[in-house]
């Protein structure tokens, strides 16, 4: 047999069963793939909107609680909507003994304000039958949850509830990333149903949620159908689906493409037999030398036919297979340059949680890991500050001590370590090779940065460690000047002798609150206290027993007054305290509760307990003062007045704004 027969022979045996297998594979395998991708992807996006279901659960669970634990404390039910009532709850009720007190919105299909409601969703609903009037008209799905508190005047059930309309299901969709051609529907407990779509996609979508909810199996014609069951905190199913596409014409395309194949083949097989017998040797001698590396070699080109041109190909294509090679050591190197530069430009940066993500993000690239966890030094142990990706899922356990795990073992021995793969530990969520590399300046050690693979990758190598450590390095200044910024600014609002805010805190916070009054029509108070002969405690006492005086009183103003009000040293012996959403009334009450306090009990100092009084002025916006200057005058000004009234008293601004 003749080396052209021979090489048709070879050709044809490789080819040809090839394009056969990749026909097979194409018509086949490759719709049966797109299918389970598209319904994998289905089902992400199901799960990921039962966990926005579960999310609005919660909410409205916190919401009923807010709200009854603030009837409770004697706040009126209207009120306590306005102010607990979250934004996401589109119905709100308060009722007593079946008597509604206050509501917010309009009450659901179905959603009774003066009762218990029947399956709350945040626990593992019973399935219902569903009953033939609703499945031929649904009522929509709506998540309701009720809690009831005991309170003096009998017990007070709080009701909320939001409807799962189209709207919500498509703000749902939005939220997950899923694309617009998917669609959704959620079967609630009661029968409740909605979907998205035209009718001629949500009535058959909206059946076969029902269905689903039911316990039966359900489908839809000419779509993929995927649902996330109810469960805890996941009241209703939800339905992801799209439309499948039709596989008659991409089958019949498909063999088509394969019949032309195989008919090409044929010809190019006998074409390559007919051109490809002399110059072989020549190049299988020339294709085993650039495998080895030698990439300098060149063929000899004689000739403009077919092997001459093939000759010049191969030429061609080992020049070109030089400079990629040249190019990817330069793209390395530069590579490394540029993280050694950005980790200059890391250092002047104050952000810190923007800080370790932008670390994060770098040390990703240059390991080629797909998960990396910042950890940061808390007192004895190391907490997972940042995590890359953004939204990626945490480890089990967010804190360790120094020491342990392999974030601990870095930060105590301050070298970099590396896991194998399949030496997966509690805060490593892949089974593939981990590297941890510490984040320090100098001495002191300030956390670690942990680099994951996934299970099949390569383990990390020496030069991995390097770059890593490349990182870290630059990377650990960077962090520390961070944390030194946070703790200056935060130092320059407190007073360092107190405690508490200082003067720079209390005009910001005051003009702050003054806005946002003014821009809710709400109120807000101010009071001036001032500690009576404060010199003569002084000058009785000393100094240092002064001081002692005004620490004192620095906390017991802190722990007699609401946690949303603010306290700050206005200067010398005198305190202010920002009280939101408090009008005149119940500024002049606080007041007079913080003037009881103080004089309750005494303060201790070296040589004793000494007795102190306050003289207290109070003033409210919008009563005595359209901007916040002008209220701090107005309370001046009444604690002016109580002391030459003769101190140890409150005194309230009493002539209005004109």
């Amino acid at each position: 047999m003749s080396i052209r027969n021979r090489l048709a022979l070879i050709l044809g045996s490789v080819l040809l069963p090839l394009l056969l297998g990749t026909g097979v594979v194409v018509a086949v395998v490759v719709p049966a793939h797109d299918k389970d991708q598209a319904k994998a992807g289905l089902r992400v996006v199901a799960e990921a909107v039962a966990s926005l279901q579960q999310e609005t659960c919660l909410d409205l669970a916190a919401s009923a609680r807010l709200v009854g634990g603030s009837v409770e404390r004697g706040d009126a039910a209207g009120s306590a909507l306005r102010i607990h009532l979250r934004q996401d709850v589109r119905f709100a009720a308060v009722s007593r003994n079946g008597t509604l007190l206050a509501r917010a919105g309009d009450a659901p299909a179905g959603v009774a304000a003066q009762h218990e409601v029947l399956h709350q969703c945040t626990t593992s609903p019973v399935r219902p039958a569903i009953s033939p009037v609703a499945a031929l008209s649904p009522a929509p799905a709506v998540l309701e949850y009720s809690a009831t508190t005991p309170t003096a005047r009998g017990p007070v059930l709080v009701v909320v509830a939001t409807p799962i309309d189209d709207m919500q299901l498509g703000t749902w969709r939005s939220r997950v990333g899923a694309a617009a051609d998917v669609q959704l529907a959620a079967a609630c407990p009661g029968g409740g149903v909605t979907a998205t779509g035209t009718e001629a996609v949500a009535r058959p979508l909206a059946a076969a949620a029902q269905r689903i909810f039911e316990g039966r199996k359900a489908a839809v014609a000419g779509m993929h159908v995927v649902s996330a069951d109810v469960g805890a905190g996941h009241p209703c199913v939800v339905v992801a689906a799209m439309r499948a596409p039709s596989t008659l014409t991409a089958s019949a395309l498909t063999w088509s493409m394969l019949l032309l194949a195989l008919i090409v083949g044929g010809v190019l097989v006998w074409w390559l037999a007919r051109q490809l017998t002399q110059p072989v040797l020549a190049l299988t001698e020339a294709a085993e030398r650039a495998a080895r590396g030698d990439l300098a070699m060149k063929l000899p080109v004689s000739g403009k036919d077919e092997v001459a041109r093939l000759a010049g190909s191969f030429n061609h294509m080992a020049r070109q297979l030089d400079l990629r090679m040249t190019e990817i050591q330069d793209s390395r190197d530069r590579l490394r340059l540029n993280v050694q530069r950005l980790g200059d430009a890391l250092q002047r940066t104050h952000d810190l949680d923007g800080l370790l993500s932008a670390v994060c993000a770098i040390g990703a690239t240059a390991t080629e890991s797909q998960r990396v966890t910042a950890w940061l030094v808390e007192g004895n142990s190391l907490v997972a500050r940042v995590v890359w990706p953004g939204g990626a899922a945490r480890a089990g356990v967010r804190r360790v001590p120094i020491g342990d795990s392999l974030p601990g073992q870095v930060v105590a021995d301050g070298v970099v370590r590396r896991l194998v793969a399949g030496a997966r530990e509690d805060v490593t969520l892949r089974d593939g090779p981990a590297m941890g590399a510490p984040l320090q300046r100098g001495e002191m050690m300030l956390g670690a940065l942990v680099v994951e693979r996934t299970g099949d990758a390569e383990s990390y190598t020496v030069e991995d460690q390097a770059m890593l450590t490349s990182i870290t390095g630059p990377a650990g200044i960077a962090i520390d000047n961070a944390m030194l910024h946070r703790q200056a600014q935060r130092m320059s609002v407190i007073d360092p002798l107190t405690g508490v805010g200082n003067l720079r805190m209390l005009t910001t916070t005051l003009a702050r609150e003054v806005d946002r009054a003014q821009h809710f029509g709400r109120s807000v108070s101010l009071l001036l206290l001032d500690i009576d002969h404060f010199k003569n405690l002084n000058d009785a006492h000393g100094h240092g027993a002064g001081d002692a005086i005004l620490h004192g009183m620095a906390q017991r103003v802190a722990a007699s007054i609401r946690s949303v009000d603010t306290v700050a040293r206005y200067g010398g012996e005198e305190f202010a305290v920002v009280c939101p959403e408090l009008g005149p009334e119940e500024a002049y009450g606080l007041a007079s509760h913080l003037h009881e306090a103080i004089r309750g009990a005494g303060f201790p100092v070296e040589d004793g307990v000494v007795d102190v009084r306050v003289s207290i002025g109070v003033a409210s916006w919008p009563q005595q003062a359209t901007t916040s200057t002008e209220l701090m005058r107005a309370a001046d000004a009444a604690l002016s007045q109580a002391k030459a009234s003769g101190r140890d008293r409150v005194s309230a601004a009493t002539v209005p704004h004109r």
